[in-house]
């Protein structure tokens, strides 16, 4: 379950990069301090890569502001990437997202090297570079076809961030649905995710999968034939995954993680996956609160009220195990999400950053009918976590532009 919000910080941290851009843009602080703004670009690199600086974070986010010359910040960044350290990992990240296309041919000198490490070091810089990282779609196809599974799963890696631009790879990627390595089989749905209706060549490899895998691999396929939605075909998409939902014949039970998938494929069906409202409705009272929520929020994403979901949301909210979870699926909500507005205001105060950070991006996402937590969302820019400083900025930003 954690993977799934290691994915969700992973967006903050991107979403909080392109808000420091504007900030900067405007004249306002980034950090809401200015200890960091005298500053030379090579004096913050030197402070990015010290593991015992208490300004290593604001470090790494300033260089993605102004990054100065690319050919030394861009590999020091690139580096970062790929340590263990969560924060420094989806800091690096976000800065590398920031800078986007320029840090691409900076990277090269890693990928040339053609050993694992670079290839390690190159594709997790590229996936944070995202779409801007396609000179490379040559390279990455490449890879998809090495004997080497590690090589294999770098590229995969990289092509998650790519978005629509990893189309060229799509027979490399088709082929890794079929991987004899779980993760990569994995990985390359991910991508088919993001291709939507267009990953319909994919059909008869996830259907495959989605019939023989494992638990993880059968999740995600079911996840990516929702994604790709109704098709001509004589399959009915809805009844599948409905059908995956229920107990198995031979007894095995149905992890939450891929019963969470299949959940996010029957929303990403929307109101074409009527038919499996009773099934997703059952989930909404089972004993698995991470399945609770999920199946709360396909049923949204199905029937477009919000009251019924908003009700498992309001107890999940109150549970400590789950708080994290529920806040970034009533984020995904928006204005919807409203009625929900006073118990995530009560994250704010979390003794956790990451869920004061997902809080203020998920009040923001309401828009104008938030504006009442104005206060409260301005008492963040005081935080002491630099990334909740700036969430709250950006949700400010969003609930005075939605006036």
């Amino acid at each position: 379950m954690r993977s799934n919000f290691t994915g969700i910080l992973v967006a903050v941290f991107v979403l909080v990069g392109i808000y420091a851009a504007y900030q900067l843009g405007t004249g306002n602080s980034v950090f809401g301090q200015d200890r960091l703004g005298a500053l030379s670009e090579a004096e913050l690199r030197t402070a990015a890569e010290d593991l015992t600086s208490r300004n290593q974070i604001d470090a790494i986010l300033q260089l993605g502001v102004r990054p100065g010359d690319l050919s030394k910040t861009v590999p020091v960044l690139a580096k970062l990437a790929t340590v263990h350290n969560e924060m420094i990992k989806n800091a690096a990240d976000s800065s590398l997202q920031l800078i986007g296309a320029p840090a691409a041919e900076h990277i090269r000198p890693f990928m040339e090297e053609n050993t694992t490490k670079g290839f390690r070091v190159s594709c997790s810089a590229l996936r944070a570079i995202g779409p801007g990282s396609k000179i490379y779609i040559n390279e990455l196809r490449e890879l998809l076809q090495a004997d080497d599974t590690t090589h294999r799963k770098c590229g995969l890696y990289a092509l998650q961030g790519m978005g629509m631009e990893a189309q060229p790879a799509m027979e490399e990627i088709i082929a890794c649905v079929l991987d004899k390595d779980l993760n990569n089989q994995c990985m390359a749905c991910r991508i088919l995710e993001n291709f939507g209706p267009d990953a319909i060549e994919a059909q008869d490899a996830l259907l495959e999968v989605q019939k023989n895998g494992g638990p993880s691999t059968r999740g995600w396929a079911a996840l990516v034939l929702g994604a790709i939605g109704p098709t001509s075909s004589s399959v009915d998409v809805a009844e599948l995954l409905a059908k995956q939902l229920q107990p198995r014949e031979d007894g095995r039970p149905i992890s939450p993680i891929e019963q969470q998938r299949v959940l996010t494929g029957l929303g990403y069906l929307g109101p074409e996956a009527t038919k499996a409202l009773p099934t997703v409705r059952e989930k909404l009272t089972g004993r698995n609160k991470f399945v609770q929520g999920h199946a709360a929020f396909a049923l949204w994403k199905i029937t477009g009220d919000s009251e019924e979901a908003g009700a498992v949301f309001r107890k999940l909210l109150n549970d400590s195990a789950m708080v994290n979870e529920a806040v970034f699926l009533v984020g995904k909500m928006g204005p919807d999400a409203i009625s929900l507005a006073p118990t995530i205001a009560n994250s704010l105060k979390s003794s956790q950053p990451a869920i004061r950070e997902l809080a203020a991006t998920a009040i923001g996402n309401m828009g104008s009918g938030a504006a009442a937590y104005q206060n409260q969302i301005k008492a963040l820019y005081s935080d002491n976590d630099p990334l909740v400083r700036m969430a709250a900025r950006k949700a400010m930003q969003s609930l005075k532009e939605d006036k």
